[in-house]
């Protein structure tokens, strides 16, 4: 049986950086952008193993301020992943206007379904909010700190969850989310910071073998698992077409 790659769901990547040494890390991965500024910079880019979302990080004033509808409309016709997007309550960017951006991008993913890693920190219940206010599909809410009872909400609401290394002790929040609603990511530089060794983006190693230990699993049997809910929410969000031919080659390969 041949092992499936590492799949890093959210983790943020030099724009500038080669091609090729983004296949020496021997990972899939979800490659955050924070700005529509930063998303034109590697729109064109073709890069067979790494999805480039489209973002507008609610942390940040510049990307929340040139945020608009018409450019990004215009740019998720180039991907089929949208991140990093979300609401921030330690944010410096006024709630009101982050609320007004995450309703644009929510609205438009409404008309054009993709794969969307949302930002949560500080803000668990408005971001549930407005995923009731404007359901879409392919969820994932990525580093997802709220309570039990919230994260029972998420999970109703067909949300996915990707988990860093930064997550692992979180006992009350691992213990409501269901296995197949389970993906991992690094969040580099930012999730893995106290990872041993070389921290890099697709180094989702210690995410497998903590989540494994959890269920009761093999290390290997959790990476299919991760790669099975992967599978699930492509359909759900109907990106499969969008995808690029590694992604589709391995989904056939290794989710069951």
């Amino acid at each position: 049986m041949r092992v499936p790659p590492p799949l890093d769901t959210h983790a943020h990547v030099d724009p500038g950086i080669d091609g090729a040494e983004l296949r020496k890390l021997g990972a899939f991965i979800f490659a955050m952008t924070r700005s529509l500024d930063e998303f034109e910079t590697v729109r064109s880019r073709s890069d067979l193993r790494t999805l480039w979302g489209v973002g507008v990080h609610p942390g940040l004033v510049r990307a929340q301020t040139a945020f608009t509808v018409e450019r990004f409309r215009q740019h998720i016709q180039d991907t089929p992943l949208v991140g990093e997007v979300g609401l921030d309550g330690s944010s410096r960017v006024p709630i009101e206007l982050q609320t007004a951006t995450f309703r644009h991008v929510l609205e438009e993913l409404q008309r054009h379904p993709r794969i969307v890693s949302v930002h949560s920190s500080g803000a668990h219940l408005r971001v549930l909010r407005e995923l009731h206010r404007t359901p879409v599909e392919g969820v994932i809410l990525h580093w997802w700190t709220g309570g039990a009872e919230a994260t029972e909400e998420a999970v109703r609401l067909g949300c996915y969850f990707s988990l860093p290394p930064a997550m692992m002790s979180a006992d009350e929040t691992l213990s409501v989310i269901p296995p197949d609603r389970i993906l991992s990511e690094t969040d580099h530089p930012y999730g893995d910071r106290r990872v041993p060794g070389r921290r890099q983006p697709g180094g989702t190693s210690e995410v497998e073998q903590c989540t494994a230990q959890r269920f009761g699993v093999d290390k290997l049997s959790q990476r299919f698992s991760f790669w099975d809910n992967f599978a699930r929410l492509v359909q759900q969000a109907g990106v499969r077409d969008r995808l690029g031919s590694e992604w589709r080659d391995v989904l056939d390969r290794h989710s069951r």
